[in-house]
């Protein structure tokens, strides 16, 4: 995220409050505005849908089968996306930026033939025939739409636009809201349909931005496939760390006891979606900090000793600079933990308040106050993992990845035999042992750092 790190250090620069909490403030947009925009724009077409039509199964529907595409289209788009975003960074680093373009084309190609296909035999194969040709054909056309805009979006990493990014989402799903509403008499479909109109408008214009950012003569290439400039370990860290995160609600959905069936394989949890739809709000004062101590401090001390390796500076100076990286990466990590510990204990003494702002009944209460401690534990987890990327530990985050998923999907099936009072503490549990484990590993790699640069 170069471009909002350089915003970023010039409003930290002039060390005022004010432009300390400008600096915090960019970056809570940046790194939740488009997550944030999303929810609201959901829970405002829900809450209009259930004020026009209480009895009407149709939003409930929707909503069920938009999570359910927004999760599917995650992990299988997971194995292209830190793949593609290597070879991106890899082309930037070395001047190559022409190249860009053509392989988002080829990428883009291949995850459209690729989810097209995959969606099609789903929709044939698992929804009901008849009158619903309209819904599935607007299911496929979604699910493309998502893979291929979390493809697109790993291209902004590399640019400054970022408050156009936060634009564009924003009528977007202006769009979608307006849409599916203006639709809803086609029940369903007519929510979907909304949904694919604005979707289909945000991709076109972050089209239409890096084809601007990074123009090219040439129309298509596949380079990005080259083993020698590909990393396999990348597409697969993708695609364990999204089936990580989304596996205990599609445990919960799959559980029969815990869901009830909507629409062909499409199933909603009464009992568990809720609290964690808005627990996920909490992410926002964490990943705030993320970007600020991350994507600044962490990232220029970074850049300035891997600087210095490259031109031979002399040792004194080297391990200097390795001294400031370590204390960036734990004083950036101390930090993340500390704000979004106090964004958790504030929810926890006033989670039944929050719940009663979003007309969620009080029954709920015990598992959000667990869904907000694990998505606490996630944010930190994101920090750990983005400065072991940083330091190019790739194995070591797919093998962490993997552990995650394993011990998430184990303890939320061991949650799911000891009853409701145990619901959400196999996803608070695996990611919090992800993070601790985490976190020891890469306080060994910190402590070795000298070795593992030039020996590695």
């Amino acid at each position: 995220m170069a471009g909002i790190g350089f915003e970023l250090r010039q409003h930290l620069q002039k060390e005022s409050y004010i432009d300390l909490a400008r600096a915090y403030l960019v970056a809570g947009v940046v790194g939740s505005g488009p997550w944030l925009i999303s929810i609201c724009s959901l829970l405002l077409i829900n809450y209009w849908g259930h004020a026009r039509a209480p009895e009407s199964e149709d939003i409930t529907q929707f909503s069920a089968t938009v999570t359910h595409l927004m999760a599917t289209s995650l992990v299988v788009s997971g194995l292209v996306q830190l793949l593609f975003t290597r070879y991106v960074a890899d082309r930037i680093f070395q001047k190559n930026p022409e190249s860009i373009v053509p392989n988002l084309f080829g990428v883009l190609l291949l995850s459209t033939l690729g989810t097209g296909t995959l969606g099609g035999i789903i929709a044939l194969t698992m929804f009901p025939e008849g009158g619903h040709f309209a819904f599935r054909a607007l299911l496929v056309t979604g699910f493309v739409l998502l893979c291929n805009t979390w493809v697109l979006t790993v291209l902004f990493s590399g640019m400054k636009a970022y408050r156009t990014v936060v634009v564009i989402f924003l009528g977007g799903y202006a769009v979608t809201v307006v849409g599916a509403l203006s639709l809803a008499h086609y029940g369903a479909g007519g929510y979907l349909a909304g949904f694919c109109l604005g979707h289909g408008l945000m991709f076109f214009c972050m089209l239409v931005l890096v084809l601007r950012q990074y123009p090219s003569e040439k129309l298509m290439a596949f380079d990005f496939l080259n083993r020698k400039r590909v990393f396999p370990e990348l597409a697969l860290t993708g695609f364990l760390f999204n089936a990580a995160i989304w596996a205990d609600k599609f445990i919960f959905w799959w559980n029969p006891i815990t869901s009830e069936a909507l629409i062909g394989p499409i199933r909603y949890s009464v009992v568990y979606d809720v609290p964690i739809f808005v627990a996920y709000l909490s992410l926002i004062p964490g990943m705030a900090v993320f970007f600020v101590r991350i994507e600044t401090d962490f990232a220029e001390s970074y850049e300035l000793f891997y600087t210095a390796v490259r031109e031979g500076e002399t040792l004194a100076e080297l391990h200097r600079l390795r001294n400031g990286l370590v204390e960036a990466a734990r004083a950036g990590i101390y930090d993340i933990f500390r704000i979004q510990g106090l964004a958790v204990a504030v929810l926890l003494l006033v989670g039944a308040k929050v719940l009663q702002l979003f007309r969620i009944p009080p029954f709920y209460l015990y598992l959000f106050r667990i869904d907000v401690v694990a998505v606490g534990f996630q944010v930190v987890l994101l920090g750990l993992f983005t400065i072991l990327f940083y330091l190019d530990y790739r194995k070591l985050v797919m093998y962490l990845c993997g552990f995650f998923l394993v011990a998430n999907v184990t303890l939320s099936l061991v949650s799911l035999h000891f009853g409701p009072r145990f619901y959400g503490f196999g996803f608070a549990v695996a990611v919090a042992l992800t993070s601790v484990l985490t976190l020891a590993m890469l306080s060994r790699k910190l402590d070795r750092l000298d070795y593992e640069t030039f020996m590695r």
